[in-house]
């Protein structure tokens, strides 16, 4: 479905509204500031560049080579040529800002270099480089390449946003993931043209970093788009998952099989539908594994997804449901919020696994519907064509609706192609 700025902020302002009703799982958190969404964004998509946001020394490091500033300006003289005309064309300016791969490949010989040479930003940097940092896929490769390879993730990443939520380029999933505006909408390039020509104009004098200006415009795409799903209840940590936090670390393991329950969402086909049928049929397939005594947690799993920029969140429902309806303890069951696919629901809890505190040498146990069970015990190729790995190991049938694996550190990679969860 395409949008107007008008119906774009009708939308929003409807999200609003929801939010003030009162009852578990039945609107959206309350909006932070845009500094903050967008700060949240940058630490999951691109670790790399939120350390450098984060590092005054580092930032300075950067303004101080001569080649990367000159990479800069180049792009931002382009790009502010091209705003300048009138009628902005959000296609040419989206090609003027989007990194070329030489610019990518010079970039990332300049990283290194200073890498190199520079004391203070290599142990700055080394550490998100290791296999228990924010890169692990490259830990096996030396710093030097790791942390191009970073950089290029970065950067293709930042392109990819850009494309996608400005010039309407086909995300992966387009039904669920599109821009929300017509191509050539007249009032997204005026906004394109106040929110950015004055970033351009700044950045062709002297950029604040060689990233800043197509950082900036990807943020400003995604604020344009009502995208913030990637934002959405964090801290994980806090919020529903709270009460699950603090009983991870007075849970008795030896006692269990397996660490956690992971139930995938399914999405409802209707706007307005709040928890599907099929997603309240898997969670009382977990509730008997759970009651069971298989493991002493339950992961619900699946964000915003179906339809698309539906007002309700799979885990959300999926854990009222569970804990409303089935009787399951509230600090038994925590939610990922953020999962889009089936992939990204073992990827995530994954990740919640090694961020809460479990023990990540038990397997964790998959309970859905016989069909998904069966696609799951044979998505190993999938995972390596969407996100570049297999967030698992040692996938194992248990029976119709349950599989088993094993957590992996490479979960932790981030996946910059997918904003709306990385």
């Amino acid at each position: 479905m395409e949008y107007s700025p008008q119906r774009l902020f009708s939308y929003l302002l409807g999200l609003l509204l929801l939010c003030t009703h009162s009852g578990f799982g039945q609107a959206l958190p309350a909006s932070p500031s845009y500094a903050r969404i967008d700060s949240i964004i940058v630490a999951k998509a691109f670790p790399l560049l939120a350390l450098f946001e984060a590092q005054p020394a580092l930032r300075q490091a950067l303004q101080e080579s001569t080649g990367l500033q000159t990479l800069a300006r180049r792009q931002a003289q382009r790009s502010y040529g091209t705003l300048r005309k009138q009628p902005v064309l959000v296609a040419r300016f989206v090609d003027s800002l989007v990194w070329q791969p030489q610019e990518i490949r010079a970039a990332g010989q300049q990283l290194q270099q200073l890498y190199a040479t520079n004391t203070g930003f290599r142990a700055a940097v080394a550490p998100l480089l290791t296999r228990t940092g924010r890169y692990p896929l490259y830990a096996s490769r030396p710093d030097t390449a790791a942390l191009r390879l970073a950089w290029q993730d970065a950067a293709q990443g930042l392109n990819r946003i850009l494309r996608v939520y400005l010039a309407n380029a086909k995300p992966r999933y387009p039904v669920i993931d599109s821009s929300s505006f017509a191509r050539r909408d007249a009032g997204l390039a005026q906004q394109v043209r106040q929110q950015l020509r004055p970033l351009t104009a700044t950045a062709r004098r002297r950029p604040a970093t060689f990233y800043t200006l197509p950082l900036q415009a990807a943020l400003a795409a995604l604020r344009l788009n009502g995208r913030d799903e990637a934002a959405r209840y964090e801290p994980l940590t806090a919020g529903p998952n709270a009460g699950p936090q603090a009983a991870v670390a007075r849970t008795e393991w030896a006692r269990y099989a397996y660490s956690v329950i992971l139930v995938p969402g399914s999405g409802p086909s209707k706007l307005g539908v709040a928890l599907d049928s099929m997603g309240a049929y898997r969670c009382r397939l977990a509730a008997e594994r759970y009651r069971a005594g298989q493991a002493p947690f339950v992961v619900v799993s699946g964000g915003y997804v179906h339809p698309n920029k539906t007002p309700y969140c799979e885990a959300v429902e999926m854990k009222k449901y569970m804990v409303e309806t089935l009787g399951l303890p509230d600090a038994a069951v925590l939610i990922d919020p953020h999962a889009r696919h089936t992939t990204t629901n073992l990827r995530n809890t994954v990740r919640m696994l090694y961020a809460f505190g479990f023990p990540t040498d038990k397997p964790l146990l998959t309970v859905t519907d016989i069909s998904q069970s069966r696609g799951i015990l044979n998505m190993a190729a999938r995972c390596q064509r969407e996100l570049g790995y297999v967030p698992y190991g040692n996938p194992q049938r248990v029976s119709e609706t349950e599989n088993a694996c094993q957590p992996v550190p490479e979960a932790r990679q981030p996946d910059p192609f997918d904003p709306l969860d990385p």
